[in-house]
């Protein structure tokens, strides 16, 4: 794992995109995630900042990967179809696959590479003695 507590860094891919973030709990893991994609993107930020744009997501899955899954897909979707870039304000993630997120938002000039889906080809959320980690595929 990476000396850093969290983040993300791409990974080579031969066709689609790929990242592996990393945190020290599952709450940071989720952020890298998000801001991994986010990255990937190639978003163009309007120079005002963040709105006050405000919005909570409640999501439930079977497992963590499919919250991951559900939480990326929900950002990505708010992304590509309503121009909207999101920062995670508090995220709060339960032992039962459950997540509450607040986001503040701010619309988006444009982003660089349009990605179709987050996949579930090679995830899996590993956990160690540093923290957790992840590798995730993006269908560009």
């Amino acid at each position: 794992m990476n000396t850093n507590s969290s983040g993300f860094e791409e990974v080579a891919h031969t066709a689609d995109l790929e990242i592996r973030a990393w945190g020290k709990d599952l709450n940071s893991l989720f952020r890298a995630a998000a801001d991994g994609m986010f990255h990937l993107s190639g978003i163009e930020e309007y120079e005002e900042g963040f709105s006050a744009i405000r919005e909570e997501i409640s999501l439930n899955a079977m497992d963590f990967e499919g919250l991951l899954i559900l939480f990326l897909e929900e950002l990505l979707y708010r992304l590509t179809e309503d121009y909207m870039l999101f920062d995670i304000k508090k995220l709060t993630i339960n032992d039962n696959f459950s997540l509450k997120a607040k986001l503040r938002g701010n619309q988006i000039k444009s982003y660089q590479r349009d990605i179709k889906a987050v996949t579930y080809h090679r995830l899996n959320i590993k956990k160690s003695r540093d923290g957790y980690s992840v590798n995730i595929v993006f269908d560009i």
